[in-house]
């Protein structure tokens, strides 16, 4: 998303290191770098006002969109993206935040949340909507970030599939990765069944069948001939 007219006020920092940062936000002022962009452009340690960038992030521009920063005594007004921003762990406030240089004659990868849009004609039928991806990694030109990727799920039958190959997305933006990964399918009571039967452990052998084996190795073996009982004598 480019936002052309957005420009967020930063000042260079003379001084760097953990000392430094501490009195930076002591003051309300984020620690932050700049980097990126074309060959040989160097990394510029910054300081940004916290309103100035909860404000930024109120407006969720602080995810894929493209903007500017004035850098206090310079005249260049460089596009830039937010990359990283570190948050405490404890807290959870703002303490750090990387803005990466954007040349918007060059593509870029970026990672845009998946919208459906529609009521899939298998969900009227009874059927529930799954929907397995919820990100898409996309490549394109700054100006042709795109804030969400719509799938439009409503020719979705009963065992309907939409996949990443079935997205109208036109000829900006190219979706990385795998074309048949599934974006969403309906799935119906049959086959949440047949699922539930597959995921089942298989069953143990009846203990029967083990007897019989006995049984048969039993009989097999010959049956031991009483010794013969020996004869009384007469009595003469």
């Amino acid at each position: 998303m480019l936002q052309d007219n957005v420009v967020i006020e930063v000042e260079k920092r003379t001084e760097t290191g953990k000392n430094a940062c501490h009195r930076l936000r002591a003051k309300d002022l984020i620690p932050a770098v700049l980097y990126g962009g074309h060959s040989g452009a160097e990394s510029l340690p910054l300081s940004v006002a916290r309103k100035d960038l909860l404000a930024l992030f109120r407006k969720g521009l602080h995810q894929n969109a493209v903007f500017r920063v004035h850098v206090k005594g310079a005249d260049e007004q460089p596009h830039v993206m937010v990359r990283d921003v570190m948050l405490s762990p404890l807290r959870r406030e703002l303490v750090h935040l990387d803005f990466v240089r954007v040349l918007l004659d060059r593509k870029l990868k970026v990672k845009v949340p998946v919208e459906t849009v529609g009521i899939a004609a298998g969900v009227k039928l009874g059927g529930l909507l799954d929907v397995v991806t919820r990100e898409l990694e996309v490549e394109c030109l700054p100006a042709d970030i795109p804030a969400t990727i719509k799938a439009d799920v409503t020719a979705l039958d009963a065992g309907g599939v939409l996949r990443v190959a079935d997205l109208a997305l036109g000829e900006k933006i190219q979706v990385l990765g795998d074309p048949d990964r599934v974006i969403a399918h309906v799935v119906t009571h049959k086959t949440e069944e047949a699922a539930a039967e597959a995921a089942a452990p298989a069953t143990a052998e009846p203990e029967v069948v083990k007897k019989g084996k006995k049984e048969e190795e039993g009989a097999a073996k010959p049956a031991a001939k009483a010794a013969p009982k020996a004869e009384k004598k007469e009595k003469k």
